[in-house]
């Protein structure tokens, strides 16, 4: 067969003797990729990134000799299952969930610790500001709760029992648990995304939610029992609130890369915020959801108020130290 002038002949001689030369380590790369996609470890699995490399250059080489689709796509198909695996390589059974709650989100809360404190002043002081002005001048509340809100205070924190008005309101602790997630949650995942808005979204996000929850705590102290209302929020309190925070900790994180990313482009800084952001969003969500749980099923249970200040304050205690300690050093080059 006549090929015509200038275009490349493919080898078929070179190509079998290709194959050949190489199929033991390519039938080596199969082994241990199949290995690890079901274990944790396989033997010979510290060689799998060096094996990587070589199949890049592999598929580089079968292009460039033209060496056919076949052997093209064989090695592409390999290729990817062996970056999966190199990707994830312990992410089955859970682990990579455990992976999160006991070394990423500590971590990633402690790598952030100048937009944590940031975050937590922009929460507490329009909180403790808006209880303050409440207290001076009431109609500061009315400008920002409205008769809804007002309705669900009083029926909470009022003269009736919460958990009576709760079950009439939502039907059973778990309806309780499921609107407290929805709602909660919401407001987490917001204040993360608002972030993107080149930081200011999340900054304005953060402040919002501690003056609407100051002008509830500041209607409570107005119109109703205080003391019911902070031995309802002490157990969950500790969580929820930290978990908005970290929340919005993560909008900030994504919001700088947008207003500020350096040399890199606004496209790659962004990528790489998120990936140090996704730890603080999954374990933000992890702790409002925790705390919904303790708000739906104990907060308005028939426990004494002295035990449910005393939870909060194991709880408060628990966090902190599970945020300051757990997860232990991180590598620097992270």
């Amino acid at each position: 067969m006549a090929w015509p002038i200038g275009c490349a002949i493919p080898d078929t001689v070179n190509q079998q003797a290709f194959e050949t030369q190489n199929s033991e380590r390519w039938n080596q790369i199969d082994r241990l990729t199949g290995v690890l996609r079901k274990k944790r470890t396989a033997e010979g699995a510290a060689a799998l990134p060096s094996l990587y490399r070589q199949l890049c250059a592999d598929i580089a080489l079968a292009q460039h000799r033209m060496y056919g689709a076949r052997l093209c796509g064989e090695l592409n198909e390999r290729l990817i299952r062996c970056r999966q695996v190199l990707a994830h390589p312990d992410e089955g059974g859970g682990r990579g969930f455990t992976r999160l709650i006991l070394r990423d989100f500590p971590r990633a809360v402690r790598r952030e610790w100048r937009l944590f404190w940031l975050a937590s002043l922009l929460f507490y002081g329009p909180f403790l500001l808006m209880i303050l002005a409440a207290y001076l001048e009431p109609r500061w509340i009315f400008s920002v709760i409205g008769p809804q809100e007002m309705r669900m205070m009083d029926g909470m924190y009022g003269s009736s029992d919460a958990r009576d008005f709760m079950r009439d309101e939502f039907g059973s602790d778990f309806g309780m648990f499921g609107y407290y997630v929805m709602h909660n949650t919401t407001i987490g995942l917001r204040m993360a995304g608002a972030g993107l808005l080149a930081m200011v979204g999340s900054l304005v996000a953060i402040g919002f939610q501690g003056v609407v929850l100051g002008a509830l705590f500041g209607y409570v102290h107005y119109a109703g029992n205080p003391w019911s209302l902070y031995t309802f929020a002490a157990s969950h309190g500790p969580f929820e609130l930290t978990g908005l925070i970290i929340c919005g900790v993560a909008g900030m994180r994504l919001g700088q890369a947008v207003l500020k990313p350096g040399r890199l482009s606004r496209g790659a800084a962004l990528a790489e915020a998120g990936r140090r952001a996704l730890p603080l969003i999954y374990g933000g969500a992890l702790l409002i959801i925790f705390a919904a749980f303790i708000e739906g099923f104990w907060s308005a249970g028939p426990a004494s108020p002295s035990t449910k200040i005393a939870v909060g304050a194991g709880n408060a205690l628990l966090l902190t130290l599970y945020l300051c300690l757990c997860g232990g050093k991180e590598n620097r080059e992270a």
